[in-house]
């Protein structure tokens, strides 16, 4: 009995200093949002959204903090559309700062017109830097939609992904 206690208690510190090491050298998050988000000017909003998976990095309602230093691939796939006619931008910005040559567009010609709107990159950070995907629209009422088919899962309004690289 004495023995299979301790051999189980081994376990369980090996087991949970190995989750840790993986959280630390596996540094992901995969985030995302199933609720509209509509601008409601033309000002820039940062994207919000919420954890579906992840170690390594953490994330604030759309503010992704890194916790380990490293080249990290970054990705914000948005379901965009709206109310009216327009255009729609997304962009990544770190430490509150616009990311160069991050920004894209989609027109959005009518109501009924949706698309995938994609910003990625490759991004040199720091631990405590953070990361915000940004969205802009021409005009009140365009943005990150959300598309509920019946028997599939939920388009959502954002999904983004971020995963160390080395």
């Amino acid at each position: 009995m004495k023995t299979t206690l301790m051999a189980m208690l081994i376990t369980a510190t090996l087991m949970a200093s190995a989750s840790s090491s993986f959280a630390e050298l596996a540094s992901f998050l995969q985030a995302s949002n199933s609720e509209e988000q509509l601008a409601k000017d033309t000002k820039p909003n940062v994207v919000t959204m919420k954890t579906d998976a992840g170690g390594g990095l953490t994330n604030r309602n759309g503010v992704v903090t890194v916790r380990a230093d490293g080249a990290y691939f970054l990705m914000a796939a948005a379901q965009v559309g709206g109310k009216v006619a327009g255009s729609v931008r997304l962009w990544i910005r770190v430490n509150g700062k616009d990311v160069v040559n991050s920004n894209t567009e989609q027109m959005i010609p009518d109501a009924s017109f949706t698309a995938v709107l994609v910003s990625q990159g490759v991004q040199m950070l720091r631990s405590g830097d953070t990361i915000e995907a940004v969205y802009s629209g021409s005009a009140p009422g365009l943005g990150l939609i959300v598309k509920k088919p019946e028997g599939e899962p939920v388009v959502p309004s954002i999904i983004f992904s971020a995963f160390k690289v080395n």
